[in-house]
């Protein structure tokens, strides 16, 4: 065998290759089905506070949350692996560690990323409190979202 040929084989034998057309994007489960709120949250008292306010808003706006196909899905220090959160997916901690990088989330305070059906990116919040009037307000204006309106 040539050593190009050895190179390919090594190259897709290899102990955690993906397998042909895999994804390797741990949200990529959640496309066409659900919109996701990524919260980057970091253990500080700034942080502890950003999410104590955004578990009100849920428990308030529940409702609101599950009308529009939101999953909640913590990256950062907080909330840790097991601590319940309402409507959140658990993902492990290299998971949490690919999405921060994929979305460019680098612990530099509580950060919040709307993630659409399609898997794009439609807003990002840094500052405060997350706002999630304003994001029912971007999301209800989508054409996707429209169009689930009609037909519910």
């Amino acid at each position: 065998m040539s050593s190009l040929t050895l190179a390919l084989l090594a190259a897709v034998t290899l102990p955690g290759s993906l397998p042909v057309g895999a994804d390797p994007d741990p949200l990529s489960a959640y496309r066409w089905k659900h919109r996701l709120l990524v919260i980057d949250v970091p253990d500080t008292q700034a942080g502890r506070a950003t999410l104590a306010a955004f578990r009100t808003s849920l428990d308030d706006r529940k409702d609101d949350v599950l009308d529009r196909d939101l999953l909640i899905v913590p990256v950062g220090d907080l909330p840790r692996p097991g601590d319940p959160l309402q409507l959140a997916v658990d993902l492990g901690v290299p998971d949490r560690s690919d999405v921060r990088r994929r979305l460019g989330l680098h612990g530099q305070g509580a950060q919040l990323v709307l993630i659409g059906k399609d898997g794009g990116t439609k807003a990002r919040q840094s500052e405060g409190a997350f706002d999630l009037e304003r994001l029912f307000e971007l999301i209800d204006g989508m054409a996707m979202r429209r169009a689930e309106m009609q037909r519910r």
